[in-house]
Protein backbone atom coordinates (compact mmCIF):
# COMPACT_ATOMS: atom_id res chain seq x y z
CA UNK A 1 0.00 0.00 0.00
CA UNK A 2 1.05 2.99 -1.07
CA UNK A 3 1.15 6.32 0.21
CA UNK A 4 3.91 8.63 -1.14
CA UNK A 5 3.90 12.26 -0.18
CA UNK A 6 3.97 14.48 -3.39
CA UNK A 7 3.79 18.01 -3.95
CA UNK A 8 0.72 19.53 -5.56
CA UNK A 9 1.23 22.81 -7.96
CA UNK A 10 -0.24 25.53 -6.45
CA UNK A 11 -3.93 26.77 -6.99
CA UNK A 12 -4.56 28.52 -9.83
CA UNK A 13 -4.91 32.47 -10.06
CA UNK A 14 -8.77 31.80 -11.71
CA UNK A 15 -9.51 29.68 -8.32
CA UNK A 16 -7.42 32.19 -5.68
CA UNK A 17 -9.50 35.56 -7.32
CA UNK A 18 -13.10 33.40 -6.47
CA UNK A 19 -12.34 33.61 -2.92
CA UNK A 20 -13.09 37.03 -2.20
CA UNK A 21 -16.31 37.19 -4.00
CA UNK A 22 -17.26 33.64 -1.84
CA UNK A 23 -16.52 35.36 1.22
CA UNK A 24 -18.53 38.62 0.21
CA UNK A 25 -21.54 36.31 -0.49
CA UNK A 26 -21.47 34.15 3.01
CA UNK A 27 -20.94 37.82 4.73
CA UNK A 28 -24.31 38.94 3.21
CA UNK A 29 -25.70 35.64 3.62
CA UNK A 30 -24.65 36.28 7.09
CA UNK A 31 -26.23 39.21 7.96
CA UNK A 32 -29.50 38.71 6.70
CA UNK A 33 -29.68 35.74 8.79
CA UNK A 34 -28.82 38.17 11.98
CA UNK A 35 -31.37 40.54 11.14
CA UNK A 36 -34.00 37.78 10.77
CA UNK A 37 -32.96 36.58 14.40
CA UNK A 38 -32.61 39.44 16.02
CA UNK A 39 -35.70 40.69 15.41
CA UNK A 40 -37.85 37.73 15.89
CA UNK A 41 -39.08 36.12 19.39
CA UNK A 42 -36.24 33.88 19.75
CA UNK A 43 -33.98 36.86 21.96
CA UNK A 44 -36.93 36.40 25.09
CA UNK A 45 -35.97 32.66 24.62
CA UNK A 46 -31.69 33.15 24.03
CA UNK A 47 -30.56 35.97 26.18
CA UNK A 48 -27.49 35.88 24.87
CA UNK A 49 -28.07 36.30 21.50
CA UNK A 50 -27.65 40.08 21.27
CA UNK A 51 -23.30 37.89 20.68
CA UNK A 52 -24.07 37.31 17.27
CA UNK A 53 -23.09 40.14 15.51
CA UNK A 54 -20.06 40.52 17.36
CA UNK A 55 -19.31 36.86 17.09
CA UNK A 56 -19.72 37.37 13.65
CA UNK A 57 -17.29 40.06 13.21
CA UNK A 58 -14.94 38.02 15.15
CA UNK A 59 -15.26 35.15 12.64
CA UNK A 60 -14.29 37.51 9.80
CA UNK A 61 -11.35 39.23 11.76
CA UNK A 62 -9.52 35.59 12.20
CA UNK A 63 -10.54 33.89 8.70
CA UNK A 64 -9.03 36.76 7.27
CA UNK A 65 -4.72 36.25 7.51
CA UNK A 66 -6.18 32.53 6.10
CA UNK A 67 -7.58 33.80 3.38
CA UNK A 68 -5.19 36.36 2.62
CA UNK A 69 -2.32 33.71 2.98
CA UNK A 70 -4.66 31.21 0.82
CA UNK A 71 -5.02 33.86 -1.30
CA UNK A 72 -1.29 34.63 -2.03
CA UNK A 73 -0.33 30.28 -1.87
CA UNK A 74 1.36 30.14 1.05
CA UNK A 75 -1.58 28.50 2.86
CA UNK A 76 -0.29 25.47 5.40
CA UNK A 77 -1.58 24.08 8.60
CA UNK A 78 1.56 24.30 10.69
CA UNK A 79 1.62 27.92 9.73
CA UNK A 80 2.00 29.40 13.69
CA UNK A 81 -0.78 31.85 12.94
CA UNK A 82 -3.04 29.55 11.11
CA UNK A 83 -2.54 27.24 13.28
CA UNK A 84 -3.57 29.46 16.43
CA UNK A 85 -6.57 30.41 14.57
CA UNK A 86 -7.83 26.91 13.37
CA UNK A 87 -6.84 24.91 16.44
CA UNK A 88 -7.56 27.28 19.09
CA UNK A 89 -8.86 30.58 18.52
CA UNK A 90 -11.81 30.45 16.50
CA UNK A 91 -13.34 27.38 18.16
CA UNK A 92 -12.47 28.54 21.13
CA UNK A 93 -14.37 32.32 20.65
CA UNK A 94 -16.70 31.61 17.15
CA UNK A 95 -17.59 28.63 18.13
CA UNK A 96 -17.89 28.76 21.51
CA UNK A 97 -19.17 31.54 21.61
CA UNK A 98 -22.19 30.28 19.10
CA UNK A 99 -22.29 27.89 22.08
CA UNK A 100 -23.20 30.39 24.42
CA UNK A 101 -25.50 32.13 22.27
CA UNK A 102 -27.25 29.09 21.42
CA UNK A 103 -28.02 28.36 25.04
CA UNK A 104 -25.91 25.11 25.37
CA UNK A 105 -22.78 26.21 27.27
CA UNK A 106 -24.44 27.15 30.31
CA UNK A 107 -21.43 27.79 32.74
CA UNK A 108 -22.39 28.19 36.85
CA UNK A 109 -19.65 31.56 37.04
CA UNK A 110 -22.05 33.57 34.62
CA UNK A 111 -22.95 35.47 37.89
CA UNK A 112 -19.42 36.78 37.96
CA UNK A 113 -20.32 38.82 35.20
CA UNK A 114 -21.02 42.52 35.99
CA UNK A 115 -22.57 43.76 33.63
CA UNK A 116 -23.04 41.16 30.77
CA UNK A 117 -24.75 42.91 27.60
CA UNK A 118 -21.87 45.19 28.04
CA UNK A 119 -18.97 43.35 28.83
CA UNK A 120 -19.54 40.39 26.75
CA UNK A 121 -19.10 42.10 23.67
CA UNK A 122 -16.58 44.18 24.84
CA UNK A 123 -14.57 41.04 25.54
CA UNK A 124 -15.35 40.35 21.57
CA UNK A 125 -13.74 43.39 20.73
CA UNK A 126 -10.65 42.70 23.26
CA UNK A 127 -10.11 39.48 21.41
CA UNK A 128 -10.04 41.18 17.95
CA UNK A 129 -7.53 43.80 18.84
CA UNK A 130 -5.12 41.27 20.40
CA UNK A 131 -5.73 38.74 17.30
CA UNK A 132 -4.73 41.70 15.25
CA UNK A 133 -1.80 42.54 16.59
CA UNK A 134 -0.58 39.12 16.48
CA UNK A 135 -1.14 39.02 13.39
CA UNK A 136 0.35 42.48 12.46
CA UNK A 137 3.56 40.91 14.78
CA UNK A 138 3.40 38.27 12.39
CA UNK A 139 3.67 39.48 8.81
CA UNK A 140 5.96 42.52 9.92
CA UNK A 141 9.40 41.81 8.11
CA UNK A 142 11.18 41.95 11.31
CA UNK A 143 10.68 38.15 12.60
CA UNK A 144 11.30 36.86 9.00
CA UNK A 145 14.82 38.91 8.43
CA UNK A 146 16.01 37.68 12.45
CA UNK A 147 14.50 33.92 11.34
CA UNK A 148 15.98 33.87 7.86
CA UNK A 149 19.56 35.37 9.44
CA UNK A 150 19.72 32.94 12.32
CA UNK A 151 18.72 29.99 10.11
CA UNK A 152 21.59 30.46 8.16
CA UNK A 153 23.64 29.62 10.93
CA UNK A 154 21.68 26.35 11.71
CA UNK A 155 23.14 23.12 10.45
CA UNK A 156 21.61 22.02 7.36
CA UNK A 157 23.19 18.21 7.02
CA UNK A 158 20.93 15.43 8.93
CA UNK A 159 20.21 11.66 8.98
CA UNK A 160 18.50 9.88 6.33
CA UNK A 161 15.28 8.76 6.79
CA UNK A 162 15.86 4.87 7.99
CA UNK A 163 18.63 5.73 10.24
CA UNK A 164 15.84 7.54 12.64
CA UNK A 165 14.00 4.58 13.13
CA UNK A 166 15.67 3.18 16.08
CA UNK A 167 17.24 6.38 17.37
CA UNK A 168 13.22 7.09 17.28
CA UNK A 169 12.27 4.32 19.16
CA UNK A 170 14.77 4.58 21.93
CA UNK A 171 13.49 7.91 22.57
CA UNK A 172 9.75 7.14 22.58
CA UNK A 173 11.08 4.41 25.01
CA UNK A 174 12.42 6.70 27.16
CA UNK A 175 9.75 9.52 27.15
CA UNK A 176 7.27 6.32 28.15
CA UNK A 177 9.24 5.63 31.05
CA UNK A 178 9.29 8.66 32.08
CA UNK A 179 5.97 8.98 32.10
CA UNK A 180 5.24 6.11 34.18
CA UNK A 181 7.24 7.59 36.63
CA UNK A 182 5.97 11.10 36.55
CA UNK A 183 2.41 9.42 36.85
CA UNK A 184 3.31 7.46 39.97
CA UNK A 185 5.05 10.70 41.69
CA UNK A 186 1.72 12.50 40.92
CA UNK A 187 3.03 15.04 38.47
CA UNK A 188 1.18 14.60 35.52
CA UNK A 189 -2.42 13.08 35.04
CA UNK A 190 -6.04 14.12 36.75
CA UNK A 191 -3.79 14.25 40.01
CA UNK A 192 -1.83 17.23 41.87
CA UNK A 193 1.60 17.14 43.70
CA UNK A 194 0.73 18.80 47.37
CA UNK A 195 4.02 21.00 47.08
CA UNK A 196 6.23 22.00 44.50
CA UNK A 197 9.86 19.99 44.12
CA UNK A 198 12.67 21.56 42.45
CA UNK A 199 12.53 18.77 40.01
CA UNK A 200 9.20 18.23 39.32
CA UNK A 201 9.64 20.70 36.58
CA UNK A 202 12.10 18.64 35.37
CA UNK A 203 10.47 15.51 35.58
CA UNK A 204 7.60 16.47 33.52
CA UNK A 205 9.79 17.76 30.47
CA UNK A 206 11.32 14.93 30.25
CA UNK A 207 7.89 12.81 29.28
CA UNK A 208 7.66 14.98 26.25
CA UNK A 209 10.23 12.49 24.49
CA UNK A 210 7.21 10.36 24.76
CA UNK A 211 5.56 12.81 21.92
CA UNK A 212 8.92 13.92 20.34
CA UNK A 213 9.70 10.48 19.66
CA UNK A 214 6.40 9.81 18.41
CA UNK A 215 6.44 12.95 16.08
CA UNK A 216 9.55 11.86 14.79
CA UNK A 217 8.30 7.91 14.06
CA UNK A 218 5.33 9.37 11.50
CA UNK A 219 7.77 12.29 10.28
CA UNK A 220 9.98 9.24 9.10
CA UNK A 221 6.96 6.93 7.99
CA UNK A 222 5.81 9.68 5.81
CA UNK A 223 9.25 10.66 4.89
CA UNK A 224 10.29 7.51 2.98
CA UNK A 225 7.05 7.67 1.44
CA UNK A 226 5.67 3.24 1.53
CA UNK A 227 3.61 1.34 4.14
CA UNK A 228 5.29 -1.54 4.51
CA UNK A 229 6.01 -4.35 7.32
CA UNK A 230 8.55 -1.95 9.29
CA UNK A 231 6.12 0.87 9.48
CA UNK A 232 3.30 -1.33 10.27
CA UNK A 233 5.15 -2.72 13.17
CA UNK A 234 6.22 1.26 13.94
CA UNK A 235 2.11 2.40 13.79
CA UNK A 236 0.95 -0.35 16.17
CA UNK A 237 3.77 0.18 18.57
CA UNK A 238 2.74 3.73 18.98
CA UNK A 239 -0.87 3.06 19.01
CA UNK A 240 -0.57 0.71 21.82
CA UNK A 241 1.49 3.14 23.74
CA UNK A 242 -0.68 6.55 22.51
CA UNK A 243 -3.71 4.37 23.74
CA UNK A 244 -2.02 4.06 26.94
CA UNK A 245 -1.20 7.03 27.71
CA UNK A 246 -4.40 9.01 26.79
CA UNK A 247 -6.26 6.30 29.21
CA UNK A 248 -4.06 7.76 32.49
CA UNK A 249 -3.85 10.92 31.27
CA UNK A 250 -7.25 11.19 32.14
CA UNK A 251 -8.42 14.60 30.29
CA UNK A 252 -10.25 14.94 27.04
CA UNK A 253 -8.02 16.33 24.31
CA UNK A 254 -5.63 13.20 24.96
CA UNK A 255 -7.10 11.38 22.16
CA UNK A 256 -6.78 14.78 19.90
CA UNK A 257 -3.21 15.56 20.43
CA UNK A 258 -2.58 12.18 18.99
CA UNK A 259 -4.63 12.85 16.35
CA UNK A 260 -3.10 16.54 16.21
CA UNK A 261 0.46 15.10 15.94
CA UNK A 262 -0.16 12.51 13.34
CA UNK A 263 -1.40 15.52 10.87
CA UNK A 264 0.79 17.88 11.74
CA UNK A 265 3.96 15.27 11.00
CA UNK A 266 2.14 14.05 7.41
CA UNK A 267 2.48 17.81 6.55
CA UNK A 268 5.81 18.81 8.01
CA UNK A 269 6.96 15.49 5.84
CA UNK A 270 5.61 17.28 2.82
CA UNK A 271 2.37 15.64 2.62
CA UNK A 272 -0.85 17.14 0.94
CA UNK A 273 -4.26 17.05 1.98
CA UNK A 274 -6.90 15.79 -0.78
CA UNK A 275 -10.66 15.76 -0.12
CA UNK A 276 -10.60 12.02 0.31
CA UNK A 277 -7.64 12.49 3.17
CA UNK A 278 -9.49 15.44 4.25
CA UNK A 279 -12.65 13.46 5.18
CA UNK A 280 -10.85 10.78 6.96
CA UNK A 281 -8.98 12.88 8.90
CA UNK A 282 -12.27 14.90 9.67
CA UNK A 283 -13.87 11.29 10.63
CA UNK A 284 -11.18 10.16 13.24
CA UNK A 285 -10.74 13.67 14.67
CA UNK A 286 -14.32 13.67 15.74
CA UNK A 287 -14.62 10.52 16.86
CA UNK A 288 -10.98 11.27 18.81
CA UNK A 289 -13.17 13.92 20.01
CA UNK A 290 -16.39 12.60 21.15
CA UNK A 291 -14.73 9.30 22.46
CA UNK A 292 -12.52 11.83 24.79
CA UNK A 293 -14.90 14.05 25.97
CA UNK A 294 -16.41 11.30 27.14
CA UNK A 295 -14.32 9.18 28.49
CA UNK A 296 -12.29 12.15 30.16
CA UNK A 297 -15.13 13.85 31.77
CA UNK A 298 -16.56 10.43 32.94
CA UNK A 299 -12.78 10.29 34.33
CA UNK A 300 -12.69 12.85 36.31
CA UNK A 301 -16.55 12.37 37.81
CA UNK A 302 -15.50 8.83 39.01
CA UNK A 303 -11.78 10.11 40.39
CA UNK A 304 -13.74 13.21 42.32
CA UNK A 305 -10.86 15.74 42.90
CA UNK A 306 -7.51 15.74 41.62
CA UNK A 307 -6.27 14.14 45.15
CA UNK A 308 -2.56 12.42 44.65
CA UNK A 309 -3.68 8.37 44.69
CA UNK A 310 -1.66 5.20 44.50
CA UNK A 311 -1.11 4.18 41.30
CA UNK A 312 -3.01 0.84 41.82
CA UNK A 313 -6.35 3.11 43.14
CA UNK A 314 -5.70 4.96 39.48
CA UNK A 315 -5.62 2.23 37.57
CA UNK A 316 -8.99 1.11 39.48
CA UNK A 317 -10.44 4.49 38.04
CA UNK A 318 -9.69 3.47 34.33
CA UNK A 319 -11.57 0.40 34.67
CA UNK A 320 -14.79 1.75 36.84
CA UNK A 321 -14.89 4.91 33.64
CA UNK A 322 -15.34 2.16 31.23
CA UNK A 323 -17.86 0.95 33.29
CA UNK A 324 -19.74 3.97 33.68
CA UNK A 325 -20.02 4.98 30.72
CA UNK A 326 -21.10 1.29 29.49
CA UNK A 327 -23.96 1.61 31.07
CA UNK A 328 -25.24 4.32 28.58
CA UNK A 329 -26.49 4.17 25.57
CA UNK A 330 -25.22 6.11 22.35
CA UNK A 331 -27.62 8.77 22.05
CA UNK A 332 -27.14 9.39 25.89
CA UNK A 333 -23.11 9.54 25.15
CA UNK A 334 -23.42 11.44 22.11
CA UNK A 335 -25.99 14.09 24.32
CA UNK A 336 -23.21 13.93 27.03
CA UNK A 337 -20.32 14.32 24.83
CA UNK A 338 -22.18 17.36 23.28
CA UNK A 339 -23.23 19.44 26.43
CA UNK A 340 -19.75 18.87 27.87
CA UNK A 341 -18.13 20.34 24.73
CA UNK A 342 -20.45 23.23 24.80
CA UNK A 343 -19.20 24.73 27.94
CA UNK A 344 -15.19 22.97 27.39
CA UNK A 345 -14.93 25.35 24.11
CA UNK A 346 -16.95 27.97 25.68
CA UNK A 347 -14.01 30.29 26.45
CA UNK A 348 -15.59 33.59 25.90
CA UNK A 349 -17.31 33.63 29.53
CA UNK A 350 -14.62 32.77 31.28
CA UNK A 351 -12.59 35.54 29.24
CA UNK A 352 -15.38 37.53 30.54
CA UNK A 353 -15.33 36.95 34.15
CA UNK A 354 -11.53 38.82 33.71
CA UNK A 355 -13.01 41.81 31.51
CA UNK A 356 -15.36 42.51 33.92
CA UNK A 357 -13.36 42.27 37.35
CA UNK A 358 -9.49 42.47 36.87
CA UNK A 359 -10.09 46.51 37.86
CA UNK A 360 -12.06 46.03 41.23
CA UNK A 361 -9.82 42.25 41.98
CA UNK A 362 -6.63 44.22 41.30
CA UNK A 363 -5.89 45.55 45.06
CA UNK A 364 -6.18 41.43 46.07
CA UNK A 365 -3.85 40.13 43.25
CA UNK A 366 -0.55 40.64 45.38
CA UNK A 367 -2.18 38.26 48.31
CA UNK A 368 -2.46 35.89 46.13
CA UNK A 369 0.92 36.05 44.20
CA UNK A 370 -0.48 37.32 40.46
CA UNK A 371 0.57 40.80 40.71
CA UNK A 372 3.12 41.69 37.96
CA UNK A 373 2.96 38.05 37.18
CA UNK A 374 3.97 38.83 33.44
CA UNK A 375 7.34 40.51 34.44
CA UNK A 376 7.69 38.59 36.95
CA UNK A 377 8.02 35.64 34.56
CA UNK A 378 9.80 37.00 32.05
CA UNK A 379 12.48 37.53 34.35
CA UNK A 380 12.95 34.75 36.38
CA UNK A 381 12.08 31.46 33.58
CA UNK A 382 15.84 31.50 32.81
CA UNK A 383 16.50 30.37 36.79
CA UNK A 384 15.87 26.68 37.36
CA UNK A 385 13.78 25.60 39.70
CA UNK A 386 16.54 23.27 41.47
CA UNK A 387 18.76 26.43 41.80
CA UNK A 388 16.20 28.79 43.37
CA UNK A 389 13.55 26.42 45.01
CA UNK A 390 12.09 29.69 46.16
CA UNK A 391 11.59 30.87 42.75
CA UNK A 392 7.91 32.65 42.38
CA UNK A 393 5.57 30.94 41.03
CA UNK A 394 3.27 34.37 39.69
CA UNK A 395 1.29 32.33 36.49
CA UNK A 396 -0.42 29.73 38.70
CA UNK A 397 -3.87 28.87 37.38
CA UNK A 398 -5.07 27.88 40.47
CA UNK A 399 -4.73 31.39 42.43
CA UNK A 400 -6.01 32.99 39.54
CA UNK A 401 -9.13 30.57 39.43
CA UNK A 402 -9.17 30.73 43.45
CA UNK A 403 -9.44 34.98 43.47
CA UNK A 404 -11.60 35.23 39.99
CA UNK A 405 -14.28 32.32 40.25
CA UNK A 406 -14.26 31.48 44.06
CA UNK A 407 -13.28 27.88 42.97
CA UNK A 408 -9.26 27.01 43.13
CA UNK A 409 -9.82 23.45 42.42
CA UNK A 410 -9.92 23.54 38.70
CA UNK A 411 -8.01 25.62 36.22
CA UNK A 412 -10.44 28.10 34.42
CA UNK A 413 -8.68 29.93 30.77
CA UNK A 414 -7.35 33.21 31.04
CA UNK A 415 -5.86 33.81 27.43
CA UNK A 416 -3.00 35.80 26.71
CA UNK A 417 -5.49 38.97 25.93
CA UNK A 418 -6.76 38.31 29.42
CA UNK A 419 -3.31 38.01 31.18
CA UNK A 420 -2.04 41.33 29.01
CA UNK A 421 -5.34 42.89 30.04
CA UNK A 422 -4.59 42.10 33.90
CA UNK A 423 -1.51 43.23 33.54
CA UNK A 424 -1.17 46.37 31.33
CA UNK A 425 -4.86 47.63 30.50
CA UNK A 426 -6.49 47.74 27.10
CA UNK A 427 -3.72 49.12 25.43
CA UNK A 428 -1.19 46.21 26.39
CA UNK A 429 -2.85 43.53 24.54
CA UNK A 430 -2.17 44.53 21.00
CA UNK A 431 0.87 45.26 21.83
CA UNK A 432 1.69 42.40 23.70
CA UNK A 433 0.56 40.28 21.07
CA UNK A 434 2.07 41.79 18.47
CA UNK A 435 5.52 41.05 19.69
CA UNK A 436 4.22 37.26 20.25
CA UNK A 437 3.71 37.36 16.69
CA UNK A 438 7.35 38.18 15.65
CA UNK A 439 8.34 35.55 18.11
CA UNK A 440 6.03 33.26 15.83
CA UNK A 441 7.55 34.36 12.76
CA UNK A 442 11.14 34.02 13.88
CA UNK A 443 10.29 30.53 14.93
CA UNK A 444 8.78 29.74 11.61
CA UNK A 445 11.30 31.33 9.32
CA UNK A 446 14.02 30.17 11.16
CA UNK A 447 13.03 26.32 11.19
CA UNK A 448 10.60 25.84 8.34
CA UNK A 449 10.02 28.93 5.99
CA UNK A 450 12.35 28.36 3.12
CA UNK A 451 14.58 26.06 4.78
CA UNK A 452 15.98 23.14 4.42
CA UNK A 453 14.04 20.27 5.15
CA UNK A 454 15.78 18.30 8.20
CA UNK A 455 14.27 15.70 10.50
CA UNK A 456 15.61 17.90 13.48
CA UNK A 457 14.25 21.49 12.39
CA UNK A 458 11.06 19.88 12.11
CA UNK A 459 11.19 18.23 15.29
CA UNK A 460 11.78 21.41 17.14
CA UNK A 461 9.27 23.44 15.67
CA UNK A 462 6.50 20.69 16.14
CA UNK A 463 7.42 20.90 20.09
CA UNK A 464 7.80 24.49 20.01
CA UNK A 465 4.41 24.78 17.60
CA UNK A 466 2.51 22.51 20.36
CA UNK A 467 3.64 24.15 23.25
CA UNK A 468 2.29 26.90 22.99
CA UNK A 469 -1.01 27.87 25.17
CA UNK A 470 -3.69 30.39 24.16
CA UNK A 471 -5.51 29.61 26.94
CA UNK A 472 -3.06 29.83 29.79
CA UNK A 473 -1.39 33.26 30.79
CA UNK A 474 0.74 35.18 28.41
CA UNK A 475 3.77 35.53 30.95
CA UNK A 476 3.87 31.62 30.69
CA UNK A 477 4.63 31.47 26.89
CA UNK A 478 8.19 32.37 26.57
CA UNK A 479 9.53 30.93 29.44
CA UNK A 480 7.22 27.48 28.10
CA UNK A 481 8.46 27.90 24.77
CA UNK A 482 12.42 28.02 26.17
CA UNK A 483 12.14 24.70 28.41
CA UNK A 484 10.23 22.99 25.64
CA UNK A 485 12.98 24.01 23.60
CA UNK A 486 15.62 22.84 25.54
CA UNK A 487 14.36 19.80 26.33
CA UNK A 488 13.55 18.72 22.45
CA UNK A 489 17.33 19.97 21.65
CA UNK A 490 18.06 17.54 24.33
CA UNK A 491 16.19 14.94 22.68
CA UNK A 492 17.97 15.73 19.41
CA UNK A 493 20.80 15.15 21.05
CA UNK A 494 20.08 12.02 22.45
CA UNK A 495 18.69 10.41 18.44
CA UNK A 496 21.98 12.06 17.40
CA UNK A 497 23.94 9.69 19.54
CA UNK A 498 22.35 6.77 19.22
CA UNK A 499 22.29 6.97 15.21
CA UNK A 500 26.10 7.46 15.53
CA UNK A 501 26.08 4.68 17.75
CA UNK A 502 24.70 2.74 15.31
CA UNK A 503 27.36 3.77 12.52
CA UNK A 504 25.11 6.33 10.79
CA UNK A 505 26.40 9.32 9.31
CA UNK A 506 25.04 12.81 8.61
CA UNK A 507 24.04 13.65 5.23
CA UNK A 508 23.11 16.87 2.85
CA UNK A 509 18.71 16.59 2.25
CA UNK A 510 17.54 18.54 -0.27
CA UNK A 511 15.29 21.35 0.66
Amino acid sequence: MAFAVRQTSNMTIHERAMVPGLILMLCALGVAFLFLVLNSDLVESFPYLYLLPWITGLGVVLIAPTAYLYQKGRLTLYDPLVFATWAYLFPSFVVGGLMLAGGWSKPPFMAFIQDAPYNLPYTIVLVMLGFIGLATGYFLPIGAKIGAATGRFLPSKDFDSSALLIPGVSLLVLGTINTVFALIFGIIGYQKVDEIDPFSGTVYLTTLFWMQGSFILWYVIFRRGRFDLKSAALGGLMLALTIGRALFAGNRAALMQVILLVILAFFLAGGKMNARRAMIAGIIFSVALIAGVIYGTTFRNIKGSEERVSIGQYSENIFDTFEEVGKFDISENLQFAFMTLAERMDILSSVAVVVSNYEALAPYEESYGLDNNIWKDLTTFFVPRMLWNEKPLASEPRKYSELYFDFGESSFAITPMGDLLRNFGPIGIPIGMLLFGIVLRFLYRALVEDQPQTMWRRTLYFMLLISISYEGFYGALIPTIFKVGITAIVGLLFVALVARALGHRRVELPA
